[in-house]
């Protein structure tokens, strides 16, 4: 069988792989490569700036809707529209319930017809939930509006992570995967920018414009090669790849593309282990034991654990009820302002993040944010007991967390998770692991009333800072650096089960002259 022409599923490596026993080679390409891949996440990402912008949306309603905060205008022009404690409780957390549903959605369709016609559809319920926010009379409106937000965050984060890892180079991955938490910071300063200069249903409706611009600039981009290979559609794949290395001639992407086609072949192998005669019952049993490998368990657990540990690090669960908290703080801003404030440390958090992580590493970047985030929590915390401090010091401790927790912590697991799971797994995988850490936000944020009604703002907030301090240790043991790896290195990590402290970044070639230098001289 022709090599081009493989049935789905199937790689054949007549012709294509020269030595399937051969080390892998990470080709480097020049700037004609880093600008063709730049278009494709900013192009792209316009979807993740939709992500950012349905994130605030809850901020920004309870803000002005919420029985505490609403002015005596707002209950005079819209008072069906006045929520109570519960209502509140379920706008500022649905979005979190229903983001699973179209998480495992498209963690499943998304192998079947591939990332880009994953992220094509995900505009529609994006505009409709936007529609539905600017016509909305009451709270059930207001909630439907945000079920259909929900759902398109979650359908659409599991292609546009996998595309990414996918697409880019390992010496741009990581900056490229962390222009997406730029774009996520940046949708949420958009929309509380526009909240503190206009209505809130005018701010509905401009964002409504957002995901006809983000079909727009999908529909130019190629579909993913390591998927197209997967499917056996070797030439389109092969062009897929020139697009975006900057339409570079075959001969020079032959290499890395070789070495894609081993790569799929090697995952394809370890899969087809199933017979295709079993039962489904069968079926189901050996899929269950593909999952409890270690490549796939691993890689698992360690994400949510660090889902976990930045959700509650970056102030996810009492983000829908900030502009009430900045008001017990006795902030000396007005409350939408500072939200316009938080939004620019994060999107420059993000952007300093994305130019310094090759530098310095994913793995170094972490900890220092998470220790700097655990001192600073605590010093909150004790502002927190004692309201009657000045404003200005609660204000300078929010601005330091939103920042650094914009520079290396929100991003983490979504960086991770572009990289650490199976080629043949990944779409789903990256799907549910977006769908469960979305049930934890919902739990942690509908909860939020509860535990400030239990332990008050300060008891809250010295919890959180407890689950920072054990989240900085968990990631000095278990937190593996993948700055630099191939793809098939971040797996074989996993299935050696080796030690996250000693899986180091891979030398450059002038750290390895270097060293020969040295060496010669002693």
């Amino acid at each position: 069988m022709d090599p081009y022409t493989a049935a789905p599923g199937e790689v054949q490596d007549k012709g294509l792989i020269k030595n399937t026993g051969e080390p892998e080679t990470t080709v480097k390409y020049g700037v004609r490569s880093a600008c063709s891949q730049v278009t494709v996440s900013l192009a792209q990402n316009f979807l993740i700036i939709i992500l950012g912008m349905s994130f605030g949306m809850p901020t920004v309603i309870l803000g002005v809707l919420d029985h505490n905060v609403a002015s005596n205008q707002t209950r005079l022009e819209s008072p069906q529209l006045i929520m109570s404690d519960e209502q509140s409780s379920w706008v500022g957390s649905i979005l979190f319930l229903f983001h699973p549903v179209g998480a495992v959605i498209s963690g499943y369709i998304v192998e079947g017809i591939g990332r880009k016609k994953v992220m094509l559809i995900v505009c529609i319920p994006f505009f409709l939930g936007w529609i539905l926010l600017y016509n909305a009379q009451t709270v059930n409106m207001i909630l439907l509006g945000t079920i259909m937000l929900g759902a398109g965050m979650g359908f659409c984060e599991g292609p546009i992570m996998s595309y990414l890892g996918e697409v880019c180079e390992p010496r741009i991955r990581g900056s490229l995967t962390l222009l997406s938490g730029v774009s996520g910071n940046g949708g949420a300063l958009g929309i509380f920018f526009l909240n503190a200069i206009t209505d809130w249903r005018t701010t509905t409706l401009i964002s409504s414009v957002v995901p006809i611009l983000a079909f727009a600039m999908i529909l130019f981009l190629p579909e993913s090669p390591t998927w197209l290979i997967y499917k056996g559609r070797m030439v389109d794949a092969e062009k897929s790849l020139r697009w975006l290395r900057g339409w570079s001639k075959k001969d020079k992407v032959m290499v890395e593309f070789e070495q894609m086609v081993r790569d799929v072949t090697k995952a394809t192998k370890k899969s087809s282990g199933i017979p295709t005669k079993l039962t489904k019952r069968d079926k189901f049993h050996s899929g269950l034991n593909y999952v409890r490998r270690s490549e796939v368990l691993g890689p698992f657990r360690m994400l949510m654990i660090l889902f976990f540990i930045t959700m509650i690090s970056s102030f996810i669960p009492m983000r829908p009820y900030i502009i009430e908290v900045f008001h017990m703080f006795g902030l000396p801003m007005k409350p939408e302002w500072v939200l316009v404030l938080t939004g620019v440390l994060g999107i420059t958090g993000s952007l300093v993040s994305s130019v310094t992580v090759n530098k310095f590493g994913k793995r170094p970047m972490s900890l220092w944010s998470t220790a700097i985030c655990f001192v600073f929590f605590l010093i909150l915390s004790f502002c927190a007991m004692n309201l009657h401090w000045p404003g200005w010091i609660p204000l300078t401790v929010f601005c330091i967390c939103f920042w650094v927790s914009g520079y290396g912590m929100l991003p983490l697991p979504w960086m991770l998770m572009a990289e650490i799971f199976p080629i043949e797994i990944r779409g789903v995988a990256c799907g549910i692991s977006a769908a469960l850490n979305s049930f934890v936000s919902f739990l942690t944020t509908k909860s939020y009333v509860n535990t400030i009604a239990w332990f008050g703002l300060h008891g809250t907030l010295f919890l959180y800072t407890f689950v920072t301090g054990v989240g900085f240790v968990y990631m000095y043991f278990y937190l593996p650096e993948t700055e630099d790896r191939t793809l098939q290195e971040i797996t074989d990590f996993f299935v050696q089960n080796r030690s996250a402290r000693e899986f180091k970044r891979p030398k450059s070639k002038r750290q390895v002259e270097r060293n020969k230098d040295i060496d010669s001289l002693m």
